[in-house]
């Protein structure tokens, strides 16, 4: 049975496994001799499945070098698949500590390497119930789905489960030779080095720094000066939270959203990372932003943080903007102190992206929300609870083969959806 049928079936999105950190995984690039090395290090989090696709866009086949504690099941075996496509090799340095979702994206590896110092875990599957932790027969199924589309015995797919979620099974070569896992165990490689095009933070490169003045002064500006500053930030083609859409059709939506907001403030929470790869001609810059919205007419403020992302392409002695997306990363305030989070932000970016029309991605599930999931469930015929977002729901969309611009008899519906800054 395909990956993403199981996946659904099972119905196993609050899946993850138990994670010691709060910080995201950070991915970053560097050159090496023969190929890229891509850092995946820290907790993985929603949307990082997201950032690590756009972050080896246009790479040749790469080094993953992995380091950190877990995190969401989910986006742990999308990077995994992802970079088995892609024909990526997988380490863990000397240095590095890999263990539970972080050991399976590193099973992933088409050749797959443990330096001498390095240390690689796993063990079963866990979901959250209300306080406690309790390991989940379905989560075991997924991780054993993905192991078995990835090629492994039945050997392999125990080792990785059959530790309890408060413990580790850590690898070890005759606990490789009993389960039928081979890789190759090394020396310690060279120290790590930056790329020459890479960049620590913005104020390494002028024209990146620019740019990004150019981009905060957009998102706090009225609409006509918004208008003439998008004009000169973006591309003519730009993936905006996910879909390829033109310049103009870009600056609609912003207008739209400036509104539905029409006092809105965005405002940096100390300096981006900026990764620039191949001579500085493509750059990626994320960080942490505060920001506050309201709309005395509805008598509606939001306030919150958010992890922004976007990707640059030089364009003569500048850079233009060719994919923008943010993440709420902090609970924010709704209408009647209805509060929000992560989980439906992003709930509402897949089922915008499935075409069943939930309204801008804003992190607040109102009517329009709830009525995209229950058209997404309907024309899919599965059972979902659309009264309010849950993992559930995230798992069954990111993996869903249908959408809501096609009925089960084939006919194409027209679709508008909306995006947060």
């Amino acid at each position: 049975m395909p990956m993403r049928h199981l996946l659904c079936l099972l119905v196993a999105a609050t899946l993850a496994a138990p994670t010691i950190a709060a910080r995201a995984a950070e991915v970053r690039i560097e050159r090496g001799d023969d190929r890229p090395r891509v850092f995946v290090e820290g907790d993985i989090k929603l949307g990082d499945a997201a950032r690590f696709r756009r972050a080896v866009r246009g790479l040749p086949v790469a080094t993953i070098v992995l380091d950190g504690p877990g995190g969401k099941l989910i986006d742990a075996l999308t990077i995994g698949e992802l970079l088995r496509e892609r024909g990526d090799h997988t380490v863990v340095a000397a240095d590095g500590h890999c263990t539970s979702a972080c050991a399976l994206i590193w099973l992933a590896g088409e050749e797959r390497t443990l330096e001498d110092g390095g240390s690689i875990g796993f063990h079963a599957a866990a979901a959250r119930q209300g306080d406690t932790l309790r390991m989940t027969a379905s989560g075991n199924a997924i991780v054993g789905a993905y192991l078995t589309r990835l090629g492994y015995p039945l050997g392999v797919v125990v080792m990785a489960t059959e530790a309890d979620h408060t413990s580790m099974a850590y690898l070890t070569a005759e606990r490789a030779a009993r389960s039928g896992l081979t890789y190759r165990r090394t020396a310690a490689l060279a120290p790590r080095r930056r790329d020459e095009g890479s960049i620590g933070t913005e104020g390494g490169d002028r024209a990146v720094s620019e740019v990004m003045e150019f981009y905060f002064a957009s998102a706090n500006a009225p609409p006509h000066a918004m208008r003439a500053l998008a004009g000169r930030l973006y591309d003519e083609r730009v993936v905006y939270f996910g879909e390829a859409v033109s310049r103009g059709e870009l600056i609609r939506r912003r207008e739209a959203y400036t509104r539905r907001w029409p006092h809105f403030s965005l405002v940096r929470a100390g300096p981006p990372q900026v990764s620039c790869a191949a001579a500085g001609a493509r750059c990626i810059v994320f960080g942490v932003a505060r920001f506050t919205a309201s709309n005395p007419a509805g008598r509606t403020a939001l306030r919150g943080t958010l992890r922004y992302e976007v990707e640059l392409i030089r364009d003569g002695g500048s850079y233009r903007i060719t994919d923008e997306t943010s993440t709420i990363t902090s609970r924010i305030i709704g209408p009647n102190g209805v509060g929000s989070t992560a989980l439906t932000q992003a709930l509402q970016t897949e089922l915008a992206r499935l075409g069943c029309e939930p309204g801008p991605v804003d992190g607040l599930w109102g009517r329009r929300s709830a009525g995209a999931l229950e058209r997404f469930a309907e024309n899919s015929t599965l059972a979902v609870d659309a009264t309010s977002p849950s993992y559930v729901a995230l798992t069954l969309t990111q993996y869903a083969d249908d959408d809501c611009r096609t009925d089960r008899d084939g006919a194409a519906h027209l679709t508008h959806s909306g995006h947060p800054l």
